[in-house]
């Protein structure tokens, strides 16, 4: 807020916590909200997601090589989101074959 002054002391100070009251908590600047994914529920994925490719016409398989190698970057909780939605948006279209895609990525989503 406008006018309020802020006093930190030593390592891992965060300085002004925010609450916009949907659960997310903004700290430093930085987003702090949600448990960090599962990693084996990531990999996981991951691996259905390989599996998933060999449907895929080169176009739908560049994509999601894209965007298997930006979620193993550690990208942050609402990229991280679009990128499973990418996943499953993608598994849905070709039936079947993407549905242990799509149960993955629910299991991520909670």
């Amino acid at each position: 807020m406008e006018g309020d002054s802020y006093t930190q002391h030593g390592a891992g100070s965060i300085g002004r916590a925010s609450h916009t009251g949907s659960g997310d908590i903004v700290a430093g600047g930085k987003y702090g909200g949600g448990a960090a994914p599962d990693a084996s529920a990531v990999e996981k994925l991951l691996a259905e997601v390989q599996e998933m490719r060999q449907h895929l016409d080169a176009s739908d398989r560049a994509e999601v090589d894209a965007a298997v190698e930006e979620i193993s970057s550690n990208p942050p909780e609402e990229r991280f989101q679009r990128l499973l939605r990418t996943f499953s948006g993608i598994a849905a279209l070709i039936g079947e074959a993407g549905v242990p895609v799509i149960s993955a990525v629910k299991a991520l989503l909670g």
